[in-house]
């Protein structure tokens, strides 16, 4: 029988985005050249335009924590075609280091290694070598300007204290700042801004993450850096978001097409009791949320998460990752064995299929737009930590509340950990990735309530949306070294 017209639209429209963002993926690597590096154990991309002559400019441009070199690619395509050679190193616990994570002297070490093999290339002028680092980096960058006077300037986004700026360093100091960003951050910019050969920007509507991709924050750079070290740049233009841009609709196309592939056997009405037939063995009623075996259900996962999440720091090696592995299984637990709800087994081969399908449509635009995917190391068992415990939460809040009420729960047991952070028990880095988190959770709610709508088995959404948060969360959380 044929598919509904609707139906073959979203196909269209999912390959149009696709097929927009691979493109636009393309057109953002024209013109530069990228060579891959190691230099005192540090994994280094160095980014330049073609073209050119003599000695050029350089900058080291520093992730902040939990981000990598290829986080920060789109400042690359903004300064190496003004003349800029880019150096984008992926620090100790990060993306690619084999190395875990001791802040500050292992990558303050690290920061200063590439510094130096910038200087070495033979493009490279070594007395117009300049920094850029973002949060974590920005700190590492601070310190690297001030105990090296031949940086030829820095430029610090986000900076997390001013405690490492003093008035002989580092020299011509750029602070920038997001004005949604917690309070810290723009008292930070304000106090290391005293002085001389200093200026602080507060950039209008962007938080700790998106401060990266502003256009403001992309041109206030490229100025500050082009005035210090004199370049003349021959093309003034700057590209901020023609790389995040292009990967998100390359993410679009690809979710999209894989809630069409849920949906393909769709009849209209049949989604609410098959979904519950195949999950529960009966239709949830409509009050879920009202009962008070809900609440307690979610009050006791939280609260027990919490617990969990603690000793789930502790034992794995990512302080971050391991206190959210450790809370959604504990909090998972709580609420499938407060449903009572024995799940049936589905084939295998299906549920590894709606896993892979619904990890590789998040986790391959992301690697090809923002960030590095590709687990290292210690990031293979983190992995194998997170993916099942986050199945285990999402099957536990579907089990207990029931389809599409499901969503609420997993909504409320967000805000134990958020709670627990601000009150210094669970670490506060968690605060600043909520909102990539959520982004994840409701890409899986879209995928469940396609899966309702369609009548599919509940573990469709269930397998594939596991991998899809666990994954970036796994890889993008670095590694410590206890």
């Amino acid at each position: 029988m044929p598919m509904p017209r609707p139906w073959w639209s979203v196909v269209v429209a999912a390959v149009l985005s696709l097929a927009g963002g691979l493109a636009g993926l393309a057109y953002a690597d024209h013109g530069l050249a990228r060579e891959a590096v190691r230099t005192g154990g540090v994994p280094v991309e160095i980014v330049r335009a073609g073209g050119g002559t003599g000695a050029r400019p350089a900058v080291v441009v520093v992730h902040g924590y939990a981000g990598s070199g290829r986080l920060m690619r789109p400042f690359a395509d903004t300064l190496a075609r003004r003349g800029y050679v880019v150096l984008l190193p992926d620090l100790a616990g990060h993306g690619a280091s084999p190395r875990r994570l001791d802040v500050p002297s292992v990558i303050d070490a690290e920061v200063a290694a590439v510094v130096a093999h910038a200087r070495g290339l033979p493009d490279v002028d070594p007395d117009r070598v300049a920094l850029l680092g973002h949060s974590m980096g920005a700190g590492a960058a601070v310190r690297a300007g001030a105990a090296d006077p031949r940086v030829a300037a820095t430029v610090a986004i986000s900076l997390p204290g001013a405690g490492d700026v003093s008035a002989a360093g580092p020299r011509r100091l750029l602070l920038l700042v997001g004005a949604l960003e917690p309070g810290g951050f723009r008292t930070a910019g304000r106090e290391a801004a005293a002085g001389d050969d200093r200026r602080l920007v507060s950039v209008p509507f962007v938080e700790h993450v998106s401060v990266l991709f502003a256009p403001r924050t992309h041109r206030e750079a490229a100025d500050w850096l082009d005035a210090a070290t004199g370049n003349a740049p021959a093309a003034t233009g700057i590209a901020p978001l023609r790389r995040v841009t292009a990967g998100a609709l390359t993410l679009l196309g690809a979710v999209s097409l894989l809630i069409a592939a849920l949906t393909r056997g769709h009849r209209r009405g049949t989604g609410g009791p098959a979904d519950a037939a195949a999950g529960r063995g009966r239709t949830p009623a409509a009050g879920a949320l009202a009962r008070p075996r809900t609440w307690l259900a979610v009050g006791l996962g939280g609260a027990l998460g919490i617990v969990g999440g603690g000793l789930g720091s502790g034992l794995l090696p990512s302080p971050v990752a391991g206190y959210l592995a450790g809370y959604v299984a504990v909090a998972g637990g709580v609420l499938t064995a407060a449903a009572g709800w024995r799940r049936p087994r589905p084939p295998r081969w299906t549920a590894v299929l709606s896993a892979v399908a619904g990890g590789a449509a998040v986790v391959v635009p992301v690697q090809l737009g923002l960030t590095l995917m590709v687990p290292h190391g210690d990031r293979w068992w983190l992995l194998g930590a997170l993916a099942p415990a986050t199945a285990a939460l999402l099957a536990g809040a579907r089990s207990l509340a029931g389809p599409g009420w499901d969503v609420a729960v997993l909504a409320a047991l967000g805000l134990p950990p958020a709670v627990a952070a601000v009150l210094g028990l669970a670490p506060g880095f968690l605060l600043l990735i909520a909102p990539l988190v959520a982004v994840l959770f409701g890409v899986y709610g879209l995928l469940a309530a396609a899966a309702r709508w369609s009548g599919a088995d509940w573990w469709h959404p269930v397998a594939a949306g596991a991998v899809m948060i666990a994954w970036p969360v796994a890889v993008a959380l670095p590694v410590s070294v206890g």
